[in-house]
């Protein structure tokens, strides 16, 4: 089946298998995958039961504290021992920010993966489509200081840079980690219809550059260019409202990947 799509007569809509779309949400649980002790399923089957359609799922690049924005049992913030990375724990202890293993950036967490496809799976039964986000700013120094990308925290040597460096195109060996986990969560849900991606979650945060974010776009291109299914990419645009000039051409070409550009954090057209 194919991949939720824009709908080839009007573009506001959505085509979902083979109906026109409009997708409806309160997804408010963006750890649903990292967080381990997170049973998404009764959550999918509570969105479906309210007539809602649509989830977003961080993909652990980013993850919170406990406190972060006062939210109270906050799905982006496990415990340490429960978050779910696409990258594994190494046997080197002294991970800065909770003192377990560092992580390798140049594995991958084949639990981490098992968990997605079985949440996008799940999802697919009760008719909701996932925005896999992949990646997210660091809006204050607690979440830098957590994240496998940061250098205080993996085996690689990746990631010496400030938090609002972390998406620009300035850091080479950074830049490879990021454009293998944009491949790497592209090939795992290829097979999925009910998945899109959103190359950053409110960018016109914390220093991302909208070359940076153009790259992301044409990994995901490039990594779909051989597969007979496209899967729609989400640019988020501004936190209101803004007039779109002179946009990518890698975020505009509707013949091999379609883009869905959304004027504020919300993906709904």
């Amino acid at each position: 089946m194919k991949p939720i799509s824009l709908h080839p007569d009007n573009g506001h809509y959505f085509l979902f298998r083979d109906k026109p779309t409009i997708l409806v949400t309160s997804a408010e649980h963006y750890g649903a995958v990292l967080n381990q002790d997170f049973d998404y399923r009764p959550y999918l089957k509570e969105l479906q039961s309210k007539g809602l359609n649509q989830t977003r799922a961080f993909s652990g690049a980013y993850r919170e504290v406990p406190g972060n924005f006062a939210i109270q049992n906050n799905t982006l913030a496990p415990p340490p021992d429960r978050f779910c990375a696409p990258w594994p724990r190494s046997a080197t202890p002294g991970a800065a920010a909770d003192g377990l293993g560092k992580f390798d950036l140049s594995r991958w967490n084949e639990e981490y993966f098992r968990r997605l496809q079985d949440y996008c799976r799940e999802a697919g039964k009760h008719g909701v489509v996932v925005e896999l986000v992949l990646f997210c700013p660091f809006y204050e120094e607690n979440m830098w200081n957590v994240s496998p990308m940061n250098v205080k925290n993996n085996v690689n040597d990746v990631g010496d840079v400030t938090r609002t460096e972390v998406y620009t195109l300035r850091h080479p060996k950074l830049l490879a980690v990021q454009d293998a986990l944009t491949r790497k969560l592209v090939e795992a849900t290829a097979s999925f219809d009910n998945v899109y991606y959103e190359i950053c979650n409110e960018p016109y945060f914390g220093g991302v550059t909208m070359d940076w974010q153009a790259h992301i776009a044409e990994t995901i291109q490039d990594a779909q260019r051989n597969r007979p299914a496209k899967h729609l990419i989400a640019q988020n645009i501004a936190n209101g409202s803004a007039e779109i000039k002179n946009p990518s051409l890698s975020l505009c070409s509707t013949s091999t990947m379609p883009v869905r550009r959304t004027p504020c954090a919300s993906t709904m057209p």
